[in-house]
């Protein structure tokens, strides 16, 4: 009888629906761009080439679960060394200080992720506007965003601030991940 009812409880948890599931994240196929605006004329598009992210979605109600993430300021490439040093530096993101920037998500709804951004020591809450597309064990999240870099203290101390660099921040996560 003991017998019987492990068996039966186990393929009774085998035929409920698929739960929210982790996921690893693909960094290889993965990217994180940002766009600002430079003397106002043109754009400088740049990238962070190293970040980590945790990732749950659950397929059977097509949900978020978690989605996490941890920036390395170092690894950001703007492919101008000169202003990836600057950047890195005291009066942009402080990267000896601060040396990483986070996103922790704390909701998923209608094809919007909720959550917060820490920048140096300030957290903000955001929105990111996303579209998630599920394809067997693989997941792809798109998702894009606008931030001040003032509400982040990300402020260049420079009397040309206001005309060399933009405020407005444009983000656009493309990640890829595999059900692990």
């Amino acid at each position: 009888m003991k017998k019987f009812l492990c068996s039966l409880s186990l393929a009774a948890a085998l035929s409920l629906p698929a739960l929210a599931a982790p996921y690893a994240l693909d960094s290889a196929n993965s990217k994180i761009d940002f766009q600002v605006s430079h003397l106002k004329l043109t754009q400088v598009d740049g990238k962070f080439n190293k970040f980590s992210a945790t990732i749950d979605y659950d397929q059977a109600s097509s949900t978020l679960k978690i989605l996490e993430g941890v920036v390395d300021i170092t690894s950001v490439d703007t492919a101008n060394p000169k202003r990836d040093a600057h950047l890195q530096a005291e009066d942009m993101f402080d990267a000896k200080k601060y040396p990483n920037m986070t996103f922790k998500m704390t909701k998923f709804e209608a094809g919007k992720i909720y959550g917060d951004l820490t920048i140096r020591s300030t957290t903000k809450p955001i929105v990111l506007d996303a579209t998630i597309q599920p394809n067997g064990k693989e997941l792809a999240i798109n998702a894009t965003t606008k931030i001040l870099r003032s509400d982040f203290d990300v402020s260049w101390h420079n009397i040309f601030k206001d005309n060399a660099v933009g405020d407005e921040v444009k983000i656009t996560l493309n990640l890829k991940a595999n059900a692990k």
